[in-house]
């Protein structure tokens, strides 16, 4: 395994101050990094059968939601955000790339970090059962944890979850007044199966949600819908710290992230939400706990 960046789960990266990597963790040497990147290149264009890119109106019977954990002062992470400019183009797949603030120390702080993607990625370390989090790293509907440099084992992933029959069909669309209506309902052919549940534990990872819902009206609710904001490319010259006089490309950079409500499924749901800008959007509707994405849609 080449390491990425690592901090524990179960602290503040800045309360004691700059996190660490583990002890005996070596770091990758720039002439490693960029054989790592044409290998990484060479995959998706030797692969054309898992990596293709979907052409516009191309249909998928699921959307398949990625998570990229990646930070600009990361050596391990130019191959993961390479990736990412394939995925970022494909129709069936949401690429969202949260960039973390817990490598800055080195000497380059992330122009796109918010410490909130640091948290959210502990939520799946707990999830889980890992004491450590790290860069890169891909979750895959909220189900696969995946080290971000594994080009290949991430497109099989895609493969395998965008196979998946849908349960839950949502549909995104701009009101003229500028607000976001979302509908949300269960599969016509899905509706003898049983609602999905939190899965065991999952409350453990995050117990703010968990606390919250003990008293709130929709407690049984199984799904919690969040919306996310993305910019769609960026371009960063990095000057100091492990990738200093790089230029840096990076694509759909989550720019904030917001739960909007949670659902019980027993009937559908229509809401309406305000927002600002044209910025392209995302809606999931994920397991209670942080668990499994189980439908997803974009508005570009």
């Amino acid at each position: 395994m080449i390491p990425g960046a690592r901090d524990s789960v179960d602290r503040d990266p800045f309360r004691n101050g700059p996190p660490r990597p583990a002890s005996g963790l070596p770091r990758p040497a720039s002439g490693l990094m960029a054989g790592i990147a044409v290998w990484a290149a060479g995959l998706l264009l030797a692969a054309p059968a898992v990596a293709q890119v979907s052409l516009p109106g191309a249909s998928a019977e699921r959307q398949v939601v990625i998570e990229l954990f990646t930070a600009q002062g990361c050596a391990a992470c130019p191959p993961a955000d390479a990736m990412m400019a394939q995925l970022a183009m494909r129709e069936d797949v949401i690429a969202l790339a949260l960039h973390v603030d817990y490598w800055d120390y080195i000497g380059w702080a992330d122009t796109f970090a918010l410490p909130e993607h640091a948290e959210r990625q502990k939520r799946y370390a707990r999830r889980n059962g890992h004491s450590t989090i790290y860069t890169p790293q891909v979750i895959v509907n909220g189900d696969d944890v995946i080290e971000g440099f594994r080009v290949m084992q991430v497109m099989n992933a895609i493969d395998h979850h965008r196979r998946q029959k849908a349960e839950i069909i949502l549909e995104l669309t701009r009101a003229p007044s500028g607000a976001l209506e979302i509908r949300a309902h269960r599969d016509e052919q899905a509706e003898d199966a049983p609602l999905i549940a939190a899965r065991p534990g999952a409350e453990l990872a995050d117990t703010a949600f968990a606390a919250r819902a003990q008293t709130a009206p929709d407690a049984q609710a199984a799904l919690v819908l969040h919306l996310i904001r993305y910019a769609p490319t960026a371009m960063v010259e990095i000057e100091a710290g492990e990738n200093a006089g790089r230029r840096g490309e990076y694509h759909n950079i989550v720019t904030s992230w917001q739960t909007i409500a949670t659902w019980d499924m027993r009937a559908p749901l229509e809401m309406s939400v305000q927002i600002d800008g044209t910025d392209p959007l995302v809606v999931v509707a994920q397991e209670r706990g942080q668990g499994e994405i189980v439908a997803a849609a974009r508005l570009r």
